[in-house]
C-alpha cells in the first residue's frame, strides 16, 4: 500500500542498492546538430519522455535531478546504472537539418550491457510529437509492464496534437530546467513565456495551462527561490493562477490527472482535507509522481497530519538510496519528526553516495544542529558552496550553534546594507537570535496581503507559531486542526 506507515532505520542507505527489474534512468539526450543549438530540445525530449515513463504504475524511473546529473559524463552505462540503482539505462541523442530530425535512443540493460530495444527515427519536425509517444510506449513495452496496452497508449500522449504547441511547451520544460542550474531566474520567464504561447496556440492543451500556472505559485510563495519575478500584487498572483490551473482542469482528458490538478487548487485555497485526499486518490493511480509526494507532504505539514507526513517520509527513504531527490526531501523535514541524530545518519550515509550535492550537505548540515552535533556540523559547514551572496543559512546557523553571536548579527547588518528587503532569511535571524517579536513582525506582512495562503506556507515549519496571525487561526478551526506548539531551536544563539 502506498501509505503504509514504516519509518525504517539509519542504516538504510548503508550498502549500494539492488536495482529490482523494472526500473531505469533516463539519461539526458544529446545535441549532435552540426551547431550544437538544439540543447534545449534534446533536454526536454529526454525529460518529457522520463515524465510519461513516470505515469506507468509498475516502472520506477529515476529523477531527472539524479539521472540528468550525469549529462556530459564519460562514465560507463553499468557505473551509471549502479550509482542510480536502476537495471535498464535509456540514451539517446538528437540532429536537426533543417526541418529533418534524426533521432536515436537505445534501451540497455545494465547487467550486461544488451540492447533491449533501440530506435532511429529519421522524420520531419512536424512527426515530434508521434515521435515521443511511440518512444515511451516502445520503452513501457520492452519492460514488460502490466498495463493493458491501450491504456499504456493513453497514458504517454502529450496532451496536444499541435506540433507548434508542443515545441513551445518543450522550450518551456527546457527553460526550467536551466533555471535550476548556471542560468538562474531569467530562465524561469522565459519558461513562462513559453508555456503561455503554448497554451494560446493550443488552448485544450492542460499540462501547458498547468505549467503556466505554476509559474504564479512560485511567485505567491514568500519563501520559493522562484518568486519575485512579477510585480502584480499577491490578489491578482492569486487570480492568473486560478484562471490557468481552472483551464487545466476542464481541458484535461483523464479524471487521474484531473485529480491532481483540483488538488493543487485545494491545496492554495487552504482546503487542506480535500487536498489530502485527492492527492492520496492521486498516488493510487500513480505512485512515482515526486511532485505530488511533495505537495502531498508539504499540505500534511500544513494540517498537522502527523500519520500522513510519516508515510511520505517512508515512502522516500524506501527509495532514498538510489534517488538523490527523495534523499534530499526526506532531509529536508524528516528531523521535525524522526529522532533528529537519526535522520543525520541517514544524510551523512546519503553524501557518501552523492557528496557533491550542496542540497544534501545543507540538510544534512542542519539535522546535524538539530541534533546538537555541533563539531560533525562544522567539519560538513566547510564543504557547502553558497548560491549567492545573500546565502547565509549554514553559516548563521553553525555561528549560533557555537554561540557567535556577534557574527550572526554581523551578517544581518550585512544584508541590510545591501539592500536585502525584510523576507523568510531575516525571519529565521530573529529567531536563532531569540527575537521572536521580530521574526512574528516580519511576518505580518502577509497577514494584510488579501492570500492566506501566503503566511500559510509557514506551516510546514514546526518553529512557526501561527497565533499571533488571525486568518491562519480561522483556516486551522475550520479545518479542524491541532497544531503542536512551536518546537524550541536547540542551537539558538545564546542571549545578549
Amino acid at each position: 500500500r502506498v501509505f503504509q506507515v514504516d519509518v525504517p532505520g539509519p542504516d538504510q542507505l548503508a550498502n549500494t542498492p539492488v536495482p529490482v527489474e523494472k526500473t531505469i534512468g533516463v539519461l539526458a539526450f544529446a545535441d549532435l546538430s552540426e551547431n550544437q543549438d538544439q540543447e534545449w530540445f534534446a533536454d526536454g525530449l529526454a525529460e518529457e519522455i522520463l515524465n510519461a515513463l513516470t505515469r506507468t504504475p509498475d516502472l520506477l524511473v529515476s529523477s531527472r535531478t539524479s539521472s540528468f546529473a550525469y549529462k556530459n559524463t564519460n562514465k560507463n552505462v553499468q557505473t551509471i546504472a549502479d550509482e542510480l540503482g536502476v537495471a535498464h539505462i535509456l540514451e539517446g541523442s538528437v540532429r536537426r537539418v533543417g526541418d529533418r530530425l534524426r533521432i536515436t535512443a537505445q534501451l540497455i540493460r545494465a547487467s550486461d550491457g544488451f540492447h533491449l530495444w533501440s530506435q532511429n527515427y529519421d522524420r520531419d519536425a512536424a512527426d515530434v510529437i508521434e515521435i515521443q509517444e511511440d518512444l515511451a510506449l516502445q520503452i513501457a513495452n520492452a519492460l514488460e509492464t502490466t498495463m493493458d496496452p491501450a491504456a499504456l497508449a493513453d497514458m504517454v500522449l502529450v496532451g496536444t496534437r499541435s506540433v507548434e504547441a508542443y515545441q513551445e511547451y518543450i522550450r518551456g520544460v527546457a527553460m526550467s530546467m536551466q533555471a535550476l542550474g548556471e542560468f538562474g531566474k531569467e530562465r524561469i520567464v522565459d519558461a513562462y513565456e513559453s508555456f503561455e504561447r503554448a497554451r494560446s496556440i493550443d488552448p485544450g492543451f492542460f499540462e501547458a495551462h498547468r505549467q503556466a500556472a505554476m509559474f504564479w505559485l512560485y511567485q505567491l510563495t514568500p519563501a520559493d527561490a522562484r518568486r519575485g519575478l512579477t510585480d502584480s500584487t499577491p490578489p491578482q498572483m492569486l487570480d492568473e493562477f486560478t484562471s490557468r490551473i481552472n483551464l487545466a482542469i476542464e481541458s484535461v482528458a483523464n479524471d487521474i490527472d484531473r485529480t491532481v490538478m483540483r488538488a493543487l487548487k485545494a491545496q492554495v485555497e487552504l482546503r487542506l482535507r480535500d487536498a489530502i485526499g485527492l492527492y492520496k486518490t492521486y498516488l493510487e493511480s500513480r505512485p512515482h509522481d515526486r511532485e505530488a509526494w511533495q505537495r502531498l507532504l508539504r499540505t500534511a505539514m500544513f494540517a498537522s497530519d502527523r500519520e500522513t507526513v510519516l508515510a511520505v517520509l517512508d515512502h522516500y527513504l524506501s527509495i532514498a538510496d538510489s534517488d538523490m531527490s527523495a534523499a534530499i526531501w526526506y532531509m529536508g523535514n524528516a528531523y521535525k519528526y524522526v529522532d533528529p541524530s537519526q535522520t543525520a545518519d541517514i544524510g551523512l550515509a546519503a553524501l557518501e553516495r552523492w557528496p557533491n550535492s550542496r542540497a544534501l550537505i545543507y540538510q544534512t548540515h542542519r539535522s546535524l544542529l538539530w541534533a546538537m552535533r555541533v563539531d560533525e556540523a562544522a567539519k560538513l559547514a566547510l564543504q557547502y558552496k553558497p548560491r549567492s551572496e545573500s546565502d547565509k543559512a549554514v553559516e548563521t546557523r553553525q555561528a549560533c550553534a557555537e554561540g557567535r553571536r556577534d557574527d550572526v548579527l554581523q551578517i544581518m547588518e550585512e544584508r541590510r546594507a545591501a539592500g536585502f528587503g525584510l523576507d523568510t532569511a531575516d525571519m529565521f535571524l530573529a529567531r536563532f537570535l531569540g527575537d521572536d517579536e521580530r521574526a512574528t513582525n516580519i511576518l505580518r506582512q502577509y497577514e494584510s496581503d488579501e492570500v492566506p495562503y501566503r503566511l500559510a506556507t509557514w506551516l510546514h515549519y514546526h518553529i512557526f507559531d501561527p497565533t499571533p496571525f488571525p486568518s491562519l487561526i480561522k483556516v486551522l478551526e475550520r479545518e479542524n486542526i491541532e497544531r503542536p506548539p512551536p518546537a524550541k531551536i536547540p542551537f539558538a544563539c545564546p542571549p545578549e
